[in-house]
């Protein structure tokens, strides 16, 4: 019988508290949580805890798209050593991916003795069709290392985690994540951390979705900080757009709109939604409704979690009395056309679908070129997207929360990366190993990445800058305001700089 059929398979006795958990590691520190103990490892120094139990596994029987709930109290100490599982996802080659024991947390501590430390909540990104808080360069060493208590969580992803279905609790994804924080703010204190000075904090969609929770009141109280790695953070649907979306989907499926329907799905079925998705992808008018950002999955106005857009929440004072840190890469999606080679395939066509998509002025294009943002289509087409998903919706939160009077930084990420001779550059995730200074593990998606010699002198910098405002409120540099819109930028040299996204924000505003 292997971890996870001795924790679930007997549930009925499980649940009654009647099956006590047994350890799988003889040695290692334990913590008590609030439903029972747990046994974890000492690693480099700090205490690491993996898999340790929060949720019931959200793809079976009645928790199945429903409200996640926190697993029952259990008697003696759970080993908490091995990875738990992850949120069912597509792999490569149309492999299926996760799908069990998934609402598990991942934390690293200080020394033992360490108490009121600083906590820190990463939330992956993956486009909201994939997630995975075991990803080598979320590890949490060097955090911990540094005083702060590091968790990272897992949450429901594409047709679970967001579509919006009848007889289903809407943005279930979101509720994942408040979920977890919920968990940290009755537990983390066993963990030497203070639950009144969680920063939450992610990348890519992971960011995105942080936009959501800072605008929502469903969170008060479970954070104090946010940082916003690379947010998409317009992108959130109207209840109409997710209306939309979830009746062409259903359809694509063959299926009715009802949870049972959805339930009744085979795993590989369900994982088909991304030839739906690569076909929307493509559709002119799919793009138009939702103003150039094509994503199926996303977050929406449901009138609970999101009562308003929430970039727009935020400038009503939503997260006024947050601090709020913000920042880009300088080359985002570089990252999706580099590696493939389609950045030397994108021809006239998708500079003219953008355009139509967007509605932005038909000059835009020749205005990036003037502007030396690139001379080749596919050049011109990366900087746009760039732009439109993650640069400029990153200065929309900033200047959301400075009209409402709350308090913001903001970074820009420079580094080039030398991988693909030199072309990937300032890409998107290219920041994230400097973050958690996870720059020399042994991942080939690393190195890919990075390529042999990343600057570890960047790493620290950003890396301390994280720290420092997880402690403090203050990365360590000027705040931003709507006039000089003083940024970090973060090279080999990292400096303060005024305005620098002045070019884009002007070619390119955001409603």
């Amino acid at each position: 019988m292997n971890r996870r059929q001795f924790l679930y398979g007997s549930a009925a006795a499980l649940l009654a508290g009647a099956v006590p958990f047994h350890a799988f590691a003889t040695e290692g520190p334990v913590v008590k949580t609030a439903k029972g103990s747990v046994r974890g490892l000492v690693m480099d120094g700090v205490h690491v805890f993996r898999g340790v139990p929060c949720g019931m596994p959200p793809y079976e029987g009645k928790y199945r798209l429903a409200l996640p709930e926190f697993v029952p109290a259990w008697n003696g100490v759970v080993d908490a050593v091995n990875p738990g599982d992850i949120p069912l996802q597509p792999g490569g080659k149309g492999k299926i991916l996760g799908g069990g024991d998934c609402l598990r947390l991942n934390i690293w501590t200080p020394a033992p003795g360490k108490t009121k430390c600083p906590v820190m909540v990463y939330i992956p990104g993956g486009g909201s069709t994939r997630c995975d808080n075991n990803d080598v360069r979320y590890d949490g060493t060097a955090f911990a290392q540094d005083g702060v208590v590091l968790v990272t969580i897992n949450y429901r992803v594409n047709v679970d985690g967001f579509l919006k279905i009848k007889g289903v609790p809407s943005n279930l994804a979101l509720r994942d994540m408040m979920f977890a924080l919920r968990w940290v703010q009755d537990n983390i204190a066993a963990f030497g951390g203070d639950p009144d000075k969680v920063t939450v904090f992610g990348q890519s969609a992971g960011a995105t979705h942080i936009t959501s929770l800072i605008s929502s009141g469903k969170s008060k109280g479970l954070f104090r900080r946010a940082i916003l790695q690379s947010p998409s953070a317009i992108a959130q649907y109207t209840s109409e757009q997710a209306s939309v979306a979830s009746a062409d989907l259903l359809a694509f499926y063959g299926i009715e709109d009802s949870r049972e329907a959805v339930a009744a799905l085979s795993p590989e079925k369900l994982l088909t939604f991304s030839a739906f998705a690569s076909a929307k992808a493509k559709d002119p008018e799919w793009g138009r409704m939702l103003q150039g950002n094509v994503s199926v999955f996303k977050p929406y106005v449901d009138g609970d979690i999101l009562m308003k857009r929430p970039v727009d929440a935020i400038a009503d004072g939503a997260a006024r009395d947050l601090d709020v840190m913000v920042g880009s890469a300088e080359q985002e999606w570089r990252y999706y056309t580099v590696p493939s080679g389609a950045i030397d395939k994108i021809g006239e066509d998708a500079l003219k679908n953008f355009v139509y998509t967007t509605g932005f002025p038909a000059d835009i294009v020749e205005r990036y070129r003037k502007a030396g943002r690139g001379d080749t289509t596919g050049d011109l087409f990366t900087a746009l997207q760039s732009d439109l998903i993650f640069r400029m919706p990153a200065n929309k939160v900033l200047e959301s929360q400075k009209k409402a009077g709350g308090k913001a930084w903001a970074y820009s990420f420079a580094w080039r990366s030398p991988c693909y001779n030199g072309r990937l550059g300032a890409a998107h995730s290219v920041d994230l190993p400097f973050v958690f200074k996870t720059l020399h593990k042994d991942s080939q998606r690393v190195k890919n990445t990075l390529g042999d010699n990343p600057p570890d002198a960047l790493a620290n910098a950003m890396h301390r800058a994280w720290v420092s405002f997880a402690s403090t409120g203050n990365p360590g540099w000027t705040p931003f305001d709507l006039d000089r819109r003083m940024t970090m930028r973060f090279d080999v040299e990292s400096k303060e700089v005024s305005d620098p996204w002045k070019t884009e924000r002007e070619n390119m505003p955001l409603k």
